[in-house]
């Protein structure tokens, strides 16, 4: 009996080869969004640390106006100011209320976030605090961001 012989031949392992292309070619795709939200979740959280700078140097302003409105807590200060929001973000805002030219205090806030002794953000608003003493009036007449 003769043998035939078919013109294609089947080649043994050729579905286990493809299979193994398709998966690395799985891998590959994944590892860029991978690697992409990595970088994502890290912009996050530095989006995250800066509006809690920004909200504490907001805060340190808030403190300049209350300190404004009460003369005999003002006298008694030294500035730059520190103060330290919490001990677990190492959040601080120096606070800086300059003398009054004409009811108008000069105020300066920088609120800084360290890590190892490195700051990881820095946020510094200046502003002009009017405050008149006889009508008990205080607003900022004006606040700029450096």
């Amino acid at each position: 009996m003769k043998r035939k012989y078919r013109t294609t031949r089947s080649r043994k392992g050729m579905a286990m080869l493809m299979v193994l292309f398709i998966v690395m070619a799985i891998a590959i795709i994944s590892s860029g969004f991978i690697a992409r939200s990595d970088i994502t979740l890290a912009c996050g959280r530095n989006y995250c640390v800066r509006n809690e700078v920004d909200y504490a140097t907001w805060g340190g302003l808030e403190v300049a106006w209350a300190l404004v409105q009460d003369p005999n807590t003002l006298s008694t200060l030294t500035f730059p100011l520190t103060d330290q929001l919490d001990t677990a973000s190492q959040t601080y805002y120096d606070l800086t209320i300059g003398s009054s030219v004409s009811d108008v205090y000069p105020v300066e806030c920088t609120a800084y976030q360290q890590n190892n002794g490195q700051d990881r953000a820095r946020s510094t608003l200046y502003g002009k605090l009017y405050y008149n003493s006889a009508s008990g009036a205080a607003y900022y007449i004006s606040v700029t961001r450096q």
